[in-house]
């Protein structure tokens, strides 16, 4: 049996304390323990404890102490029940502590997939331009069952969705082009659907948008192209072939095929001039 000859508050943390056994005459620093603890184990000084006593003390210590770092640890935003094991085990915690701290978590509602998820969706569509599938992804990340992840989903709405969509096309389609309009959309289909955003729910919005073709702004993107393929292919064409492998590089390019005849003949005028 060991004898308590001294308990004192700990400097750093005055929520913890230090307790020391007697031996020969001295204080020895036996262990250190929350204060919650230290009250419910009712330990004061001259109480004899046992070495299984002292076992039980220290593991259940040790617990609270992962228990107290995690509740900091959330508040800085709510967590995964996966992020909370990843982030035990970085701090070398047992399987034992983690459950503990988990169940605990859980039973004090501090812990819950469903509402961390639906949270998650909630921030994700407020603060990012990231469609549902995406955050899909993400969710699926944090090792959330499918169950978990489409309930938090089920607060992006098809509606919401789409009216995101009509204001980010919106804005990517009138931005300045260096690409004919086809190929602009395209491009802006793709990187929607890079984004998570459903092919459906981005051709609803385009129907719903009136997408129209600048001539002007149209032929200024064609001019750019054009200048750059006649620098490429002039290195080792020239007269018919040399028109006729711009003319192909602009139809890749998705232009209108009378554009590219007026580009073609007055790059043909200046040549002769």
């Amino acid at each position: 049996m060991k004898k308590i000859s001294k308990i004192t508050k700990q400097k750093k943390n005055q929520q913890r304390y230090n307790v020391f056994y007697e031996k020969q005459g001295q204080d020895e620093f036996a262990f250190g323990i929350h204060e919650d603890l230290l009250v419910r184990f009712g330990l004061r000084k001259g109480l004899e404890l046992s070495s299984e006593e002292v076992q039980n003390i220290e593991q259940q210590d040790a617990m609270y102490r992962y228990y107290t770092l995690t509740l900091n640890y959330l508040s800085y935003r709510m967590r995964a029940k996966s992020e909370i094991i990843e982030y035990l085990q970085k701090k070398e915690a047992t399987e034992q502590d983690i459950a503990y701290v988990i169940e605990r978590l859980q039973a004090e509602k501090l812990l819950d997939d469903v509402a961390f998820a639906e949270a998650y969706v909630r921030t994700k569509m407020n603060t990012s331009t990231n469609g549902p599938n995406k955050i899909r992804q993400e969710l699926y990340q944090k090792k959330l069952t499918e169950q978990e992840v489409e309930q938090g989903l089920s607060h992006y709405t098809k509606e919401i969705e789409i009216d995101k969509l009509v204001k980010l096309i919106d804005k990517k389609v009138n931005a300045s082009r260096k690409k004919s309009f086809k190929e602009h959309l395209n491009s802006l289909k793709q990187s929607l659907i890079q984004k998570g955003f459903t092919h459906d729910a981005i051709e609803i919005a385009l129907q719903s948008i009136e997408l129209s073709v600048d001539e002007d702004e149209e032929y200024e993107a064609l001019k750019y192209q054009g200048e750059k393929a006649w620098r490429k292919f002039e290195r080792k064409h020239e007269g018919f072939q040399l028109q006729q492998k711009v003319k192909a590089s602009l139809f890749q390019k998705a232009f209108p095929a009378e554009l590219i005849e007026q580009f073609i003949n007055e790059k043909s005028m200046e040549e002769e001039v």
